[in-house]
């Protein structure tokens, strides 16, 4: 790779996350309780210290073929919100996330409506936005638990994964994924 290239793509990263704002804004329920990558980052980290005072549980709220592809390292599909703290007494802060941030969204309203008191936030951006902070731990195979730059963007239009990621597309045909969006719960 050349300089000319390492500049390519920082271009190219820029328009996508510009493009990841754009989309998100579309659909950002301002009622919703939200967090950013790099805000959840500054949590983690802050909780690296000696004694942790939060629970942070990354809820992945795709469907099993896009998990199949990569998580965040540590992901659950599943969350029992009426666990709202550990015994040790330590906050649980469940932060929901799945390809752009519109499906946790919506999994963050329904856990809100189960339990009001649960500490739920929907990532912005969700696990395209996580693609983008060189801070963020890298994603993770499900299945080897090895580190992978391939992440499910769910479709074309998701494609705004950082540079280095390989995006892979929902394979279900157009009509299935839109009936979805539609689909009363």
């Amino acid at each position: 790779m050349n300089g000319d290239d390492s500049v390519d793509d920082s271009e190219e990263n820029a328009r996508r996350v510009a493009a990841i704002e754009a989309l998100v804004s579309k659909f950002a329920d301002d009622t919703v309780p939200t967090m950013r990558v790099e805000q959840v980052l500054e949590i983690l980290e802050r909780d690296d210290d000696e004694k942790p005072r939060r629970t942070v549980v990354f809820l992945d709220c795709r469907d099993a073929e896009e998990r199949a592809v990569s998580v965040i390292p540590g992901a659950v599909s599943e969350y029992d919100d009426d666990d709202d703290g550990d015994e040790d007494g330590k906050e649980t802060i469940v932060i929901c996330y799945c390809t752009i941030g519109y499906r946790s969204q919506k999994k963050v309203q329904e856990l809100k409506k189960r339990n009001p008191d649960v500490k739920a936030y929907n990532l912005s951006g969700s696990i395209v936005a996580w693609t983008h902070d060189p801070r963020a731990p890298a994603l993770v195979d499900p299945k080897t638990g090895k580190e992978t730059k391939r992440v499910h963007t769910y479709g074309k239009t998701w494609v705004l994964q950082r540079k280095d990621y390989e995006a892979v597309v929902h394979k279900a045909p157009l009509f299935s994924i839109v009936k979805g969006l539609f689909k009363k719960k």
